[in-house]
Parts: C-alpha cells; sequence; structure tokens
C-alpha cells in the first residue's frame, strides 16, 4: 500500500512503470475533492492493515490524504513498514536535487511549505487528474482500478454512505481469483518458454512477410515453411533484422521446436495450457467489463430464483454482449460463456456444460447449455444456439433438447438464439409462426409474441412466451432472441 498526499497524475506517470517493474497486476486508488477526501479517507484508515493483507504484492493501493502533508519521501519513510510511503510531487527540485532523493520532512526542505494553498493544490490535482482519464465531476468520488497488464482503466463511483472496503473487497477478491489461475498457469508453461519463443518469433516473421518487397516476402514464406532453405533464398532477404531472425528459427527448430512437434502428449499438454490460459483471460475480461455489478452486488444476498429476476438479470447480461464488439463474430460456447460469467457475478449458482438427460439420440446424456440452480437443485435451463436465418430444424433441435435435458419438469426453461440478420422484424414474425405451430413434446396451452419484462423494451432484443401442459402443471419457455451486429 503506497499513500500519497497530492499530485496523482504524476504520482501515475512515475507509479505505473515502476508498478510493472515490480510485478503488480493492477492498481486500485481512490479519488475524492478535498471536501468528500476527509470522511472517506477516515473510514479506510482503520482498515489499513487489512486492505494491505487483501491487496498483497500483485495489487497495489494507491490514495491520497490531508493526513501526510508533512512528510515528503518519495516512496518509503525510513523506519516504516516497506509498502507504506507518501510522496508531494509539486516541487521537482529541492536543493537541486529531485523530491527522490529527499526523505526528510517536507517543510524543512523547501523553504515556502507555509505559503502552500494547500487545499487549493488539492482540488488543482484533482480536476488534472480527471482531466487526464476522462473522470466526469459527477462521478468523483470513485474508486480508480488501472490494469498493468492490459494497460486499461475503470472509473466506479461511489457515495458517502458506501462501505468503500466491502466494494474494494469484493473487487479484489475476483481479482486475486484470475491472479492465483493466472499464475498457475504462467507456471506451468514456464517449462515452455523456448517453445513460446518460437511461436512468438514464428508469428513475427509471418507479419513481416505481408511487409515491404514481395520478393523478400516469398522468401520469408518459403524458409517458414520449409520449402527452401534460409541459404538459397538468403539474396532475396533485404532487411538485416529479418535475416537474423530467420536463421535463429532455424537453429530454435533444429534444437528444440523439432522434438517438441514430434511429441503429441506433450504438444497437447502445452496447446491445453494455452487454451486454458485464454479461457481465464476471456472470464477476466467479463469479470471487468462488469466490475460494478461484482461490487454492487456484493452485499446483496443471493438473488431469488423467480422468473422476473432471472429474465431481468439474462436480458441484461445480453445487452452488454450486443455492445461488446469481442462478441459480434464468435462462437456460441464464447458468448454461452460470456452471459453465464454475468449470470455468476449476479449471484445464480451457474453451471454449465453439465451432463444432464439424456442426447438427442438416445444414446447416453447430453450437455446443458447454462443450468441454473438453487440449494442443489434445478430451477432453470437455458439452451443457446446461432441463427443467421431461421433454420426451423436446428431450432426444432434445442426445443427438443431442452425437455430432454429437463428429467424434473422446471416451472420454465429459455431458448436464447443469437440472430445475424439483416431484418430482426421479419426474422421475429417468422420465428413466432414456427413455435406457435410445432408439435411440442407437452401441448402447447398459448404463446405470446411479444412478452414484456419490465426495462426491456429494447427494439433489438425480442421475448416470446410458450406455456405447455406438462403432466398437468403449467410450464413456461421462454424464447429470447437477441440481435447481434455482423
Amino acid at each position: 500500500m503506497l499513500i500519497t498526499y497530492i499530485g496523482l497524475s504524476e504520482y501515475f506517470q512515475r507509479c505505473i512503470p515502476k508498478a510493472k517493474r515490480k510485478g503488480y497486476f493492477f492498481i486500485i486508488s481512490l479519488i475524492a475533492r478535498y471536501s468528500d477526501a476527509k470522511d472517506l479517507y477516515e473510514k479506510l484508515e482503520k482498515d489499513w492493515a487489512s486492505l494491505n493483507d487483501l491487496t498483497g504484492d500483485k495489487i497495489l493501493f494507491v490514495f491520497s490524504t490531508p493526513k501526510v502533508r508533512k512528510r515528503a519521501s518519495f516512496f518509503h519513510i525510513p523506519g516504516k513498514e516497506l509498502y507504506e510511503g507518501v510522496m508531494c510531487p509539486f516541487i521537482e527540485l529541492l536543493n537541486g536535487r529531485g523530491v527522490e532523493d529527499n526523505n526528510g520532512p517536507f517543510e524543512f526542505q523547501y523553504g515556502g511549505y507555509n505559503k502552500i494553498d494547500w487545499k487549493q493544490r488539492y482540488s488543482q490535482t484533482i480536476t488534472e487528474f480527471a482531466m487526464n482519464y476522462n473522470i466526469l465531476e459527477k462521478e468523483i468520488p470513485c474508486l480508480f482500478l488501472y490494469d498493468l497488464i492490459e494497460n486499461r482503466y475503470k472509473v466506479i463511483p461511489i457515495g458517502q454512505s458506501t462501505d468503500i472496503y466491502a466494494m474494494i473487497k469484493a473487487m479484489v477478491e475476483k481479482i486475486a481469483e484470475y491472479i492465483e489461475e493466472r499464475k498457475y498457469i504462467e507456471e506451468q508453461l514456464e517449462k515452455y518458454k523456448n517453445i513460446e519463443e518460437y511461436y512468438c518469433l514464428y508469428e513475427k516473421l509471418e507479419k513481416e512477410a505481408e511487409k515491404g518487397k514481395p520478393e523478400q516476402g516469398v522468401a520469408i514464406r518459403m524458409v517458414l515453411g520449409e520449402a527452401q532453405s534460409y541459404k538459397k533464398v538468403k539474396d532475396d532477404i533485404f532487411d538485416p533484422k529479418i535475416k537474423k531472425d530467420l536463421k535463429r528459427i532455424g537453429q530454435w527448430k533444429r534444437q528444440y521446436f523439432s522434438s517438441f512437434e514430434k511429441d503429441d502428449v506433450n504438444k497437447k499438454y502445452y496447446f491445453e495450457l494455452k487454451k486454458k490460459e485464454q479461457n481465464i483471460d476471456n472470464e477476466f475480461n467479463s469479470i471487468w467489463d462488469n466490475l460494478e455489478n461484482v461490487m454492487k452486488e456484493k452485499e446483496r444476498k443471493r438473488k431469488k430464483n423467480s422468473k422476473v429476476t432471472i429474465l431481468h438479470d439474462l436480458l441484461s447480461a445480453c445487452v452488454k454482449l450486443q455492445s461488446n464488439s469481442m462478441y459480434f463474430a464468435i462462437s456460441e460456447n464464447q458468448r454461452n460463456d460470456f452471459i453465464r460469467d454475468l449470470l455468476k457475478m449476479a449471484k445464480y449458482d451457474v453451471i454449465d456444460q453439465t451432463r444432464r438427460g439424456i442426447s438427442s439420440v438416445g444414446k447416453c446424456a447430453g450437455e446443458v447449455d447454462i443450468l441454473i440452480e438453487e440449494d442443489g437443485l434445478p430451477i432453470t435451463i437455458i439452451e443457446a444456439l446461432n441463427l443467421d436465418s431461421l433454420n426451423t430444424h436446428y431450432l426444432d433441435r434445442h426445443i427438443d433438447k431442452i425437455y430432454r435435458y429437463d428429467t424434473v419438469g422446471n416451472m420454465f426453461n429459455i431458448i436464447l438464439s443469437y440472430v445475424t440478420v439483416s431484418n430482426f422484424s421479419k426474422f421475429c414474425e417468422k420465428y413466432f409462426k414456427h413455435i406457435k405451430e410445432y408439435q411440442y413434446i407437452y401441448p402447447l396451452i398459448s404463446a405470446d409474441d411479444r412478452f414484456e419484462v419490465e426495462d426491456f423494451s429494447y427494439a433489438d432484443i425480442r421475448v416470446m412466451k410458450t406455456m405447455h401442459n406438462r403432466n398437468g402443471c403449467d410450464t413456461i419457455l421462454y424464447h429470447v432472441c437477441v440481435l447481434i451486429r455482423q
């Protein structure tokens, strides 16, 4: 934990590269105006030790407080814990030296100390910081989270009544899970360091082949594809750096990559690790996109899994999916992962790809896309599919599958369609006509082509509802069609 007085923009300029070199993953900071600062920091002061335990050696917690204006060492206060320090970056030079070189009390180092309008300076530095990071005035006070791995930041507004410690704890717990999983994968991948370097160099050379003179690109591709040796085509390579890289990749291939390629077990394990690494990053990106919900939900009790709450939170997740360009052209499973992660963050017991029921061919258990449980018992099944047109055969299979998976008779289930069509309205008309006429396993009682969910009257999301008689009980199948941009 580092404590700074003022000058947060200057501090971050200095801190970010140093924090990266020290191996930190994230910086968390509290940004508040002078009038708000005292109360907010007093709430946090009693939790400093706990916050330091939470942040550990991978998350750096930084905040600004008027209490340390007389201490001006740049990072570490002599005699204090290694994680504790203060700074005042407003004076770049003190007696001809940098602020970093002065560990004594600031009032003795700088003769004009008593003339400084600290309140004005504090206001000035918060304004500068807000401008640098596009923070709106209405968003202050806020928590500021900087991701040192991806070089991105997030601003989360807070109020005077907010339990900041609880919010930070919720945030840190989620980040800690990600760090722990990533650390494990990195440790496993360490023994493949040479292989990683080989693939990186190979990819770099592939990109180089697309640039520059055509004959050079052809030569690079021939060497990479082993159609020709480097010696045969070196005269067509004009860039000395590329020549050096081609020689190096040939050496690496002979030294260790050829044997790796022949070791099917080892190669399979490596690619499994890389896939896990990508999945971990994708899951954290979902968490990052919805960090506000993570913290807001932390102190709420687990939701009662009613039709209203599940539909509401599913549609909220769909809205976020629609606005995220990463999911415009992507597989059904990857979209399901995004939806699943958001439902988990909304405090549902969510299980994905669970072996349950019987398959469409009746031979073995099928895979449920998303299953929501409560106290270990099933509540609803969400079966998802990608549709670029009304493929009725594909849709029918999923409708039948959801009933095969539902072995107990849930009060409601959901078909979730990720739709990529040019005319969404026409698609929905055809979709409703089909589900109204379809011969279900359980008889159709009624059908609603525009089921209204409160706060979700959007043109690019349509909810339809069919009610069925299952052994004398009314059960519902919701059809959620979500338009995905192409």
